[in-house]
């Protein structure tokens, strides 16, 4: 009889020794840190415009202009021109995912962009479905 008290003591003592000692195989929650968006950023364009085809916009600029930030929610103006003249400005607002990577832009008078961010570089997809319809690539950097 002591010896089955022995080993079940030491069974026990071996189980809890075991439990205590593993790690667990949840993975850690990672902490994304929201990118600071304040600021320029210019780029190039190409896209499709209903009625006109393809076009690369060639010799126009696209600048976002971050004028505000709340965590995760920004707002600005785009301005387009070319090396003339600049010929709209619009107003938008933003929000950036939780992961930190993506976000999702609304223009003032339509338009939507999705994109990425990956340090000082952004690329937004961008839909419109007034008339002409148009779909467009945006490649900016913060300046």
């Amino acid at each position: 009889m002591k010896k089955v008290i022995v080993c079940m003591g030491f069974l026990i003592l071996a189980l809890f020794m075991c439990g205590c000692t593993t790690t667990s195989q949840e993975p850690a929650s990672a902490v994304h840190e929201t990118p600071d968006l304040l600021g320029n950023w210019s780029g190039t364009m190409y896209g499709y415009i209903e009625g006109t085809g393809y076009t690369n916009f060639s010799e126009e600029t696209m600048t976002m202009m971050v004028t505000e930030q709340h965590d995760r929610v920004f707002s600005g103006v785009m301005t387009f021109s070319n090396q003339v003249f600049h010929w709209e400005d619009k107003a938008f607002a933003g929000i950036i995912s939780p992961d930190g990577m993506t976000l999702n832009i609304v223009e003032h008078g339509g338009g939507i962009s999705s994109g990425s961010i990956n340090g000082n570089e952004i690329e937004l997809t961008y839909l419109d479905t007034g008339e002409p319809f148009m779909v467009a690539v945006d490649s900016l950097k913060k300046t």
